[in-house]
């Protein structure tokens, strides 16, 4: 078991058929409360009247022991939900149970309908953009490939696989229920439930495989099974010495930033102490390395360490995928470019991975910024802000000046240079461009526009647009996104840097000389 499958610890399943494992005896209807796989049945030639013969599609039961004890055999916690027929907001409700669980199971034809179970995928989609969803189809529809064909008219999914589905971060596996019938050979995709969990974990690896995924996933499981220890570290016993240091400080409030910071160090110890980063050894990076590199052409820069001093004669023997493949799984330098060569050689390093600017320009993008969430943002030091002009800026206000506000305040804004030759950073615009970004610390080109707090901060508005900060000049500043804490505490002290110049008489040939 990888990283990624091991991240699924809970699911829910919802379906409208559910059939007990036994019946409890001595009913009150009178009924002996046999076993179910125990019927007897009326076997006359007419039928009893009042009965109406089932519907032909669907109708296979799920049986809740059976299930759970294949979830339980996987490490993974199943709870069972058969919602009655006039169940009110059940669209609503599985939008919120699939931020709570990892997986969430959901039958195809819900009392004979299927616009239910799109419409609760559909919303899922739609809602929860920006995280992964995962969802599961476990039908007893007698076609898959029409399960999928609605899924892609009429809620967006694209096939990524073979009845897997995507849009965007979530993903829909298609299985069908042990027992039916499928039509035009789908029976590969039928399961027992006691591979069920096996074969979801083979199919999400499948789509997800990859070295930044598998690290992705190892890490958060550091973190969850970190959990318990930082939660006993962080005990009652501690309280009195929080109060007594929230008590000394100047601003008392202070404290819970200083126990957020607190709380991060103990989960990044965590993932100090994980086997998360052995993913990225040279031996476990060798299949992703060919993968990343399957569209790309390192013919250039094999060349060019070939033409290096260095490689020793077996290197020389190699192919060039095989050179450039060792040569980026060992690192440039261990083969024997400088310094300079390294940057020279950027160009033919991206080339051999083929078109994949866009993961770069996505890695920066990720290293220099972070997204807002759904709680507004507040004006503070890192926040990227764009006027009605379209000039970009970063607002440099000290964290401890951007609270406990009691009245408008001035806000320093350094103005942002776009698409500059040598960016410090990357970001990501309004419209969705990658656009690299520098400073611009020259004092006289500092705003200092002024902004009305509400509830003691500078928040943002929402707009159809966008987060919005409106100054006291009723001039609109679209919230961008917001630098990483090193990239903002760089922009500021670049601006401390540049008023430490100081001017001086000299003579002027010896200046032009300097």
């Amino acid at each position: 078991m990888t990283a990624i499958s091991d991240y699924f610890r809970t699911a829910l399943l919802i379906d409208d058929r559910v059939e007990p494992d036994f019946e409890p005896s001595g009913q009150p209807d009178g009924s002996s409360g046999k076993p179910n796989d125990v019927h007897e049945e009326d076997l006359s030639d007419e039928p009893q009247p009042g009965l109406e013969a089932p519907p032909d599609d669907d109708q296979t039961p799920v049986h809740p022991s059976s299930l759970v004890s294949a979830f339980l055999a996987e490490n993974i916690v199943c709870s069972i939900l058969q919602p009655s027929e006039d169940e009110e907001k059940l669209v609503a409700k599985a939008r919120a149970w699939s931020q709570i669980t990892d997986l969430l199971i959901l039958d195809w034809l819900l009392f004979g309908d299927d616009a239910k179970t799109v419409d609760m995928i559909k919303t899922i989609a739609e809602s929860n953009e920006g995280r992964l969803n995962a969802i599961v189809v476990f039908t007893g529809a007698s076609s898959l490939s029409n399960v999928v064909e609605r899924l892609k008219v009429d809620a967006g999914f694209e096939e990524s696989g073979y009845f897997v589905l995507r849009r965007d971060s979530t993903v829909v596996l298609v299985f069908g229920k042990p027992g039916i019938t499928l039509t035009d050979g789908e029976d590969s995709r039928t399961t027992d439930y006691a591979d069920l969990p096996v074969r979801i974990c083979e199919d999400i690896e499948m789509l997800f495989q990859g070295l930044m995924p598998e690290f992705a996933f190892s890490g958060i499981n550091a973190i969850r099974e970190s959990a318990p220890r930082v939660l006993a570290a962080l005990s009652a016993d501690l309280d009195p010495g929080a109060l007594t240091h929230r008590a000394l400080l100047p601003n008392p409030d202070d404290a819970a930033l200083q126990f957020i910071r607190l709380m991060s160090s103990n989960l990044e110890q965590a993932l100090h102490d994980s086997q998360a980063t052995d993913v990225w050894n040279i031996d476990a990076a060798c299949d992703p390395l060919k993968q990343a590199m399957a569209s790309g052409d390192p013919k250039a820069l094999a060349a060019r360490l070939r033409r290096s001093p260095k490689p020793n004669a077996d290197l020389q023997k190699l192919s060039d995928d095989e050179l450039a493949r060792t040569a980026i799984a060992s690192g440039l330098s261990s083969i024997g470019l400088g310094d300079s060569a390294i940057t020279e050689a950027v160009d033919d390093l991206t080339v051999a991975f083929g078109d994949a600017a866009n993961s770069k320009e996505s890695l920066a993008i990720l290293m220099s910024a972070c997204d807002f969430s759904p709680v507004p943002p507040r004006l503070e030091l890192g926040t990227v802000l764009r006027d009605g002009d379209g000039n970009y800026w970063v607002c440099i206000q000290p964290l401890c000046d951007s609270v406990r506000l009691k009245e408008p305040r001035a806000f320093p804004l350094l103005p942002i240079i776009v698409n500059t030759a040598k960016p410090e950073a990357m970001i990501r615009s309004p419209d969705g461009d990658a656009i690299g970004i520098g400073f611009d610390w020259s004092f006289f080109k500092l705003a200092m526009p002024m902004f009305e707090p509400t509830g003691k901060v500078v928040a943002a508005q929402q707009d159809k647009s966008g987060w919005i900060f409106t100054d006291a000049d009723q001039n609109p500043y679209r919230a961008v996104t917001r630098l990483r804490p090193e990239i903002a505490a760089r922009a500021a002290h670049g601006l401390a840097s540049a008023a430490s110049r100081a001017g001086v008489d000299a003579p002027e040939w010896l200046r032009r000389l300097a």
